[in-house]
């Protein structure tokens, strides 16, 4: 073989090499883990739900900011304000799926009940784009500049898009693609709770300056109208609700409260230290730590922690994928 055949077959494997997708250890669909998202390592935890073990650790190594899960709990797809793509990855073989090339910007992502579409909040062009289980895109509807929440109910017809900036939440058919109408929300609204059997919208805050927001802001699902706060100091940004009643995240105070259906507080407990995030299973409450890179495992019943578990550095989102 000659110098100049050489040096090409040198660049191809090169620009082969280059285009190989890094493999991730495989999450077996019997296993049901929580997963926490470390935005500060840009890593993936992987958790066994039962007991903490660690059952894997991804590393992105892509500045990502948030996830979400396919309801089929196959596929975990990641997006970032200043990533121009989402990632997608296939949990049971920990490969990369195609990326869908959506630009800059997105905020948020939440699927449809059945899977078949996908919401994104893109705060460039202050909109929700939604997408086919193809990533194409279909409809892009014109929101808020930084709809940072969005929440769908349990039908999959209606989407409520909760802006952080705009001080507006605008409610859209889902099915038909247009934004119905909007009502407002207060300054820096970040976190929400859809509760269709009472027919209420609970939206969170997180406020900026000296001026925090230290209540929950109960809105009608049918006109938008305000029909009462709860104090929850300070700076309620998640939610969690379960036959117990609603909990809800206070980063700023490091405080889980416990509310009842009908809105009576029941008890507090400090937990964390700077957390974001709560999901609940199994009679657990799952809060991610951020400060202290770890998940803290509360008795719902109790309110008492029940253990902690190592993440990566800063969790800041957890999501929960039930074993089949």
């Amino acid at each position: 073989m000659n110098r100049v055949s050489m040096w090409m077959l040198l660049c191809w494997l090169l620009l082969l090499s280059g285009c190989v997708k890094t493999s991730f250890p495989p999450i077996a669909d019997s296993l049901s883990v929580i997963i926490s998202l470390d935005v500060k390592a840009e890593t993936v935890t992987f958790l066994n739900a039962n007991n903490g073990e660690k059952v894997a650790r991804w590393h992105i190594n892509e500045p990502f900011q948030g996830g979400a899960l396919s309801p089929d709990g196959r596929t975990l797809l990641l997006y970032g304000r200043n990533l121009d793509r989402v990632y997608r990855y296939d949990l049971t073989t920990g490969k990369p799926l195609r990326e869908w090339k959506t630009g800059s910007g997105i905020v948020s992502a939440v699927p449809s009940p059945n899977g078949r579409t996908w919401f994104f909040g893109d705060s460039v062009h202050n909109a929700v784009r939604v997408t086919g289980r193809d990533g194409k895109e279909i409809a892009r509807l014109s929101v808020g500049q930084s709809p940072m929440t969005m929440l769908v109910n349990r039908a999959g017809t209606r989407l409520y898009a909760i802006d952080f900036q705009d001080e507006r939440a605008s409610v859209i058919d889902a099915a038909r693609r247009r934004v119905i109408h909007s009502f407002a929300v207060p300054k820096f609204a970040l976190g929400g709770l859809v509760r269709e059997r009472q027919g209420e919208l609970w939206v969170g805050g997180h406020g900026s300056g000296s001026k925090v927001e230290s209540n929950i802001h109960i809105y009608s699902l049918e006109d938008g109208r305000l029909l009462r706060t709860l104090a929850a100091p300070v700076m309620p940004v998640d939610f969690a609700e379960t036959n117990r009643g609603v909990f809800v995240l206070s980063h700023g105070s490091n405080t889980v409260y416990q509310f009842s259906p009908d809105g009576k507080k029941l008890a507090s407990a400090s937990v964390g230290a700077n957390p974001f995030a709560i999901e609940a299973a199994g009679g657990r409450l799952y809060i991610a730590s951020y400060d202290s890179d770890e998940i803290i495992v509360v008795d719902e019943a109790t309110m008492r922690p029940l253990a902690r578990w190592k993440t990566g550095d800063g969790p800041l989102q957890l999501l929960i994928r039930e074993g089949r």
